[in-house]
């Protein structure tokens, strides 16, 4: 039996040329490869910079002169849920909750809430003072010039806030500006729960 011979497709001769499938090139691995360091990098970062910040259990204990002249400790509140708040005046998102703030002691101050305004990083304590004046905050407010309590708390920036319970325990942190509607879910549980 005779084998059959094929003849040549000439049809394919001017058709373009497959492109052959190749691994990743050095090119790409070698973007994959940053970007999975990158990512391990900001990882590694984000945890060293919440450790031995205060995120739950006992809330540091500190004292802080206001700037009416008297001197108060966090231990003063206990028994009632307080919110810490870090701030300075030059800072934006703090402008953004000043007005929140207050409204959040004005509503829930008679129900056992307090909130201590803690300023920081501020070059004159009139600044700070034509900023309490300008949003009308009554409540508790001094000036951290030391940095003891806003390096207790492991604060890096304004504004920062941590939440304590009525046994003194930090509850919720807040980087960044508060809202009242979020803000005052979490007042109104922790105050649930010492009834």
């Amino acid at each position: 039996m005779a084998m059959k011979q094929h003849q040549p497709l000439d049809f394919l001769d001017g058709a373009p040329a497959m492109p052959k499938r190749k691994g990743l090139s050095f090119g790409s691995l070698a973007v994959l490869a940053a970007v999975a360091l990158l990512a391990i990098v900001v990882a590694l970062q984000l945890t060293e910079r919440n450790r031995g910040r205060p995120l739950s259990g006992p809330a540091p204990d500190f004292e802080l002169t206001l700037f009416d002249g008297r001197e108060i400790a966090l231990a003063d509140f206990r028994g009632q849920v307080a919110l810490v708040n870090f701030w300075a005046s030059w800072c934006p998102p703090c402008r953004d909750e000043a007005l929140e703030l207050q409204a959040l002691y004005s509503d829930y101050r008679e129900a056992g809430f307090t909130i201590i305004g803690v300023n920081m990083l501020e070059s004159s304590p009139q600044k700070a003072l034509d900023f309490i004046e300008e949003f009308g905050i009554s409540y508790p407010n001094g000036e951290d010039r030391e940095q003891r309590v806003t390096n207790l708390y492991r604060v890096e920036g304004p504004p920062e806030s941590f939440l304590i319970d009525r046994a003194g325990n930090v509850r919720q942190f807040y980087i960044g500006s508060v809202r009242y509607d979020t803000v005052s879910k979490a007042i109104e549980a922790l105050l649930a729960e010492g009834r």
